[in-house]
This record gives C-alpha cells, sequence and structure tokens, in this order.
C-alpha cells in the first residue's frame, strides 16, 4: 500500500494528531555502507635493522696515515675512500705482481692478483698497477657498502694489527621497530599483520609489516616484543626515535540504518521506502539485524542509497490511523 502526504483530509477526518506542517516535514535517510574493523595501539622504538650492520675490517697489519672519513654518523656511498694505510704486506705483493709482469708468468700474475683480492684490495686498484706497471707507496680502502658510519674505530696516525675493526656501516633506508604487545593482545595483532606507525618527530604517517615475534615473554611488563621493518629511503626516520603502531583486524562492510529508521512486529521487520512521486512512502518487508541499540545491519531487501522513513513508528501511526488499525 502507499502513503501520499497530498491525503492529509482523509487523516484528518479518522482522527489523525498530525497536522499538514508535520506530514509535509516526513524526515528521510539513506541506507548507507560501512565500513567497520577494530584498531588497537601500541608503542615502541625504532632501532637499526642488524641485518644492514656490516663492518669494514684489517686483512694485514697498517699504518693509518690518513682517514677521509674521520666522523661517525657520515654518510657514504659504495666505492667511497674511507682511508688511506701503509702496509709492508700489501706493498711486498704489489711489488711481487710487477715482478710477474715484467717476467711474463700469466700464473704468477693471477696467483698474486687473487692474493692481493683475498687480503681486500679492490679490482680498481689491482687494475691500475697492472695497466701502470707501479707500485704506489700507500693503499687507499673503499667502502664496500652504501651507509651511515655508525662507528668509527681508529684515528689518524694509528697502527692497526690484522683484523681490527676500521668502521661499521649500517644501512638506515629501513628499520626496525620494536613494539610492546601485551599478552592477551598478540592473537590480535598476529591476524592484523600489517599497521600504520605515527612518530612524534613528524606527522607523517607510515606503512609497516610484523617480520618477527620474539619468543619471550617479559615476567614483569606481561608483554611480548614485537618487530616491524620501516622503509626509510628518504632517512627521514631516526634510530630511537618513539613510535605508535596501530594495528587493525580486517574490515568489513555492511549496509546499516538507525533503530528508529526499522519497525518490527513479531518475526517481521519493515521499513518505509520513499515511493515513486513526490511524499509518498509505502511498507516494505526487509531482513535485517540488530547489531546494537542504536543499529541494524540490512541483510536483504534494500540497497545502498535507498530512501526511506527516519521513523518508521511515525508512518506506522500514520498507517494505524489511516487504516484503523495496525500495518498489515
Amino acid at each position: 500500500m502507499k502513503y501520499t502526504h497530498l491525503i492529509l483530509t482523509a487523516l484528518l477526518l479518522l482522527g489523525s494528531q498530525l497536522d499538514a506542517k508535520q506530514m509535509f516535514n516526513v524526515k528521510t535517510i539513506e541506507v548507507k555502507k560501512v565500513l567497520e574493523g577494530s584498531a588497537k595501539e601500541f608503542y615502541g622504538y625504532t632501532k637499526v635493522n642488524e641485518e644492514s650492520v656490516k663492518e669494514v675490517a684489517l686483512r694485514y697489519d697498517a699504518f693509518i696515515e690518513q682517514l677521509y672519513v674521520n666522523k661517525s654518523f657520515t654518510s657514504v656511498k659504495k666505492g667511497e675512500p674511507l682511508a688511506k694505510l701503509y702496509s709492508q704486506e700489501i706493498y711486498t705483493a704489489e711489488l711481487e705482481l710487477i715482478n710477474a709482469l715484467r717476467i711474463k708468468s700469466d700464473s704468477m700474475v693471477q696467483s698474486i692478483t687473487q692474493k692481493l683480492k683475498l687480503l681486500g684490495v679492490d679490482e680498481k686498484t689491482i687494475a691500475k698497477i697492472i695497466a701502470e706497471k707501479n707500485v704506489p707507496e700507500n693503499i687507499t680502502i673503499v667502502s664496500p657498502y652504501n651507509g651511515i658510519v655508525t662507528a668509527k674505530a681508529i684515528n689518524q696516525g694509528s697502527f692497526a694489527p690484522k683484523g681490527t675493526k676500521l668502521y661499521e656501516i649500517s644501512d638506515y633506508t629501513n628499520l626496525w621497530l620494536i613494539v610492546k604487545v601485551y599478552e592477551k593482545d598478540l592473537e590480535f595483532v598476529k591476524k592484523a599483520q600489517n599497521a600504520d606507525i605515527f612518530f612524534d618527530m613528524n606527522s607523517k604517517p607510515y606503512k609497516a609489516k610484523i617480520d618477527f615475534i620474539y619468543p619471550k615473554v617479559d615476567p614483569q611488563t606481561k608483554s611480548v616484543d614485537v618487530r616491524l621493518v620501516i622503509d626509510n629511503k628518504e632517512l627521514e626516520i631516526y634510530e630511537n626515535a618513539f613510535a605508535k603502531a596501530r594495528f587493525g583486524t580486517a574490515k568489513r562492510e555492511y549496509l546499516a540504518l538507525p533503530k528508529s529508521a526499522v519497525m518490527t512486529k513479531g518475526a517481521k521487520t519493515s521499513v518505509f521506502v520513499k515511493g515513486e512521486f513526490e511524499g509518498e512512502y509505502e511498507p516494505r518487508e526487509i531482513e535485517a539485524k540488530r547489531l546494537n541499540n542504536d543499529t541494524f545491519e540490512i541483510i536483504s531487501g534494500l540497497k545502498e542509497g535507498d530512501v526511506v522513513v527516519a521513523n518508521a513508528l511515525f508512518m506506522f501511526d500514520a498507517d494505524a490511523q489511516n487504516n484503523g488499525g495496525a500495518m498489515q
């Protein structure tokens, strides 16, 4: 059945308490799609990715003649000079290479070249010695990696025996974030996997994914360390930066209406849907599930964008008065 606001006279004759102003001001709402999901927040600090930390160490005794990189937290590129050294062992091996070239002994050239490589002399330096047939007094060591010098272990003028660590170089283009997660929240985090990361040091949000869950519970805090990896190609995030990680479970979409728009009578659930003409509404039976005190989830009978009366009871009362009884 359909109800048109223009039929005011009939309603008034039947004793309706609705005046014309009320009838023409029936409020309507649209059926909307709702995106639902739960989220929890945890806190932690960034640290260097341990897999990215590398050392530059000597494979021979040497004196440090000059340091080209003489400060920690200096950015270096692969192949960039780090230091100039003097090593009697390297100098002797290079002289042997020149001698092998002079006597044209390919086997000796190959053997000594391999020895120099094993001692850590780069191929560019070896190629230059072979081409120029000249032995430099000093050797320049270059960075084998891109990264940031996080430790400088030697000083200019010092003697460094074989095995000495000269530099530590770390890659800051991706960092670890270690967050503390309570035992009771561990399953939630495992399901979420991904997190939105926020830092006090800037307002930009970041994305991160769980990389590892440490198999150890802190007995005092009842928490477990969860490791995430953050892309930091722009080097905007610092080591030891405080961060908030927001984990969210898988989201679902559903159609929803407020409780006021839905009329339940026994096993039937209905709404008043906007009709073909202005001011016209018709009851429609739908399938719906009550989610809470305020909201119904629409299972079937309506689609997103459908217009219904916001107060179903309003129309129900009008229908009852118009028909002398309850809605059929």
